[in-house]
């Protein structure tokens, strides 16, 4: 504890000095002075945590001397000494947030249990500082411990300028499976964006539901927080996540109300699958949806279970892609959307089941689970690869196979059956447990086609039939092909057909 004594009794100051010396505890004596000015001074300039004054100062009276500091926020513990009893002095140094008030001449005894009992203030006092912070306070929010107590919000005003009660807002990013691998990334990426838009953003982490809440205080009333966010951060965190993102936002009238909203944002996650990737969706958004009744394609499913009963592979994934387009025609009800999907999975089970034996019941059930609990087409797509491994265990084969290796036709019948999500050499190598490099020679010397050119050209061709058989937007065809950006699709689409992929829809209507 750093110390200054300030008296202008030479004998008293050397006793007081001479008092703490002697104490066990951790406390240093940073300086002393004997008369107001001086003291005042030294007071300023070292900050320390106790300051022992004498009331009758030459120079400067001591409680002008406490007066004038504390109007400067110098928050030093105060112990006064004087020689006077007039209860009007011991009035004056109440008001001005002394700690303790001692009468001279003092006693050893006196001095040790009043500096020691300051300690113990400061120490607890310390301990709050370290633990009564703002993101302490919104994580017991997030519990259901809002604090409406009047002392809280005196706390935190006089400390961080704001309330509970004040209105701000939550933006939470929800990462599904990509949870792990990303939520340090994404924190940095709010956090920052909070610091240099000077937006007062604090970020919680949400294990259970594999979710970072942002939430935004001393919010503006133009909404500058929220266009922000919508037209930097999300465009941001949809570039630097490849996996699923949902980012949401809802306004808050009062701080407290954060649980409550990250509930709700929580319960309307799932119609994430109503807009693009990339949008931050807000509970207003999703009131103006006018979603209509999805009709179930009877003749898509007929077709579905004649390719099924045949195992071409490419034409079962032609018919699932037909069924996304029909998805995102219109507005649909997300329940009525995953509904439609788990029949058309199993039209396409049972015409499997009718000429072979399922290799795992176990892992239909579960792609069926995540499909019904699916919030982004990312996890609709894994779901239906694993469903689609289990009903086309042949269905990427081709006559020419037989002329290949047994490596290079696994190889092969692989890159067709994953190529639209961006499957790599390394990926497949580690899936058939030998080198990349030997099966990068292998395949081209096999092929006469490199690993990456013929997944790129399976990509071009499923693009143009997109493009050509479905009213699908650009970033739509995009994640169905693997590309985690439209635009680095379409320029490699041009580089490839000489067109761009909205010049080769045109031209071939």
């Amino acid at each position: 504890m750093r110390t200054v004594i300030v008296d202008g009794q030479p004998d008293d100051l050397e006793k007081v000095k001479n008092i703490l010396t002697d104490m066990e505890m951790e406390l240093e004596i940073v300086g002393t002075a004997s008369d107001g000015r001086a003291g005042y001074k030294l007071i300023a300039e070292e900050r320390p945590d106790l300051v022992i004054i004498d009331v009758h100062l030459p120079g400067m009276n001591g409680l002008t001397m406490l007066k004038k500091l504390r109007s400067e926020q110098i928050r030093a513990k105060v112990l006064i000494l004087t020689g006077n009893q007039d209860f009007s002095e011991a009035r004056q140094a109440i008001a001005l947030g002394v700690d303790q008030y001692l009468l001279k001449p003092v006693k050893k005894n006196q001095v040790r249990h009043a500096v020691a009992q300051i300690a113990e203030k400061l120490a607890q006092e310390q301990a709050m500082e370290e633990t009564f912070t703002v993101e302490n306070i919104f994580a017991a929010c997030l519990n259901g411990r809002n604090g409406k107590k009047w002392q809280l919000r005196y706390m935190m005003k006089e400390r961080f300028g704001f309330t509970l009660d004040d209105p701000g807002a939550v933006m939470t990013v929800w990462l599904g499976s990509g949870y792990t691998q990303y939520r340090e990334n994404v924190r940095t990426i709010l956090e920052s964006a909070g610091r240099t838009q000077r937006m007062s953003v604090c970020v919680l982490e949400i294990d259970i539901w594999r979710t970072l809440a942002a939430v935004v205080y001393r919010v503006t009333e133009d909404e500058r927080e929220y266009q922000f966010a919508a037209e930097h951060i999300v465009p941001l965190l949809s570039r630097s996540v490849s996996g699923a993102v949902v980012c949401m936002w809802k306004a808050l009238p009062h701080l407290n109300e954060m649980l409550d909203g990250v509930r709700t944002l929580r319960n309307l996650c799932e119609w994430n699958l109503g807009f693009d990737r990339g949008k931050l969706i807000r509970p207003e958004d999703i009131e103006k949806l006018e979603p209509v009744p999805l009709h179930y394609p009877v003749e898509l499913e007929e077709r579905l279970r004649k390719v099924v009963a045949v195992s071409d592979g490419e034409e079962i994934k032609r018919c699932f892609y037909r069924l996304y387009d029909l998805f995102r025609r219109e507005e649909h009800a997300p329940g009525e959307i995953k509904e439609c999907l788990i029949r058309f999975s199993m039209a396409a089970l049972d015409a499997y089941k009718a000429r072979n034996v399922v290799e795992s019941e176990v892992k239909i059930q579960n792609s069926m689970q995540m499909i019904a609990e699916a919030v982004s087409w990312e996890q609709v797509r894994s779901a239906m690869e694993i469903f689609l491994g289990q009903i086309s265990q042949d269905a990427f084969a081709d006559s020419g196979d037989e002329e290949l290796s047994p490596l290079v036709r696994s190889a092969i019948q692989l890159v067709r059956k994953y190529y639209d999500q961006g499957i790599t050499l390394e990926e497949t190598a580690d899936r058939l447990f030998v080198s990349e490099e030997y099966l990068s020679t292998q395949f081209k010397k096999e092929t006469g086609k490199g690993f990456a050119e013929t997944v790129r050209g399976l990509r071009i061709e499923r693009i143009k039939g997109l493009l050509v058989n479905t009213h699908l937007k650009l970033n739509q065809i995009a994640e169905l092909t693997g590309y985690a950006d439209p635009k680095y699709m379409s320029r490699v689409f041009k580089e490839a057909v000489g067109m761009l992929p909205t010049e080769y829809r045109k031209a071939s209507h």
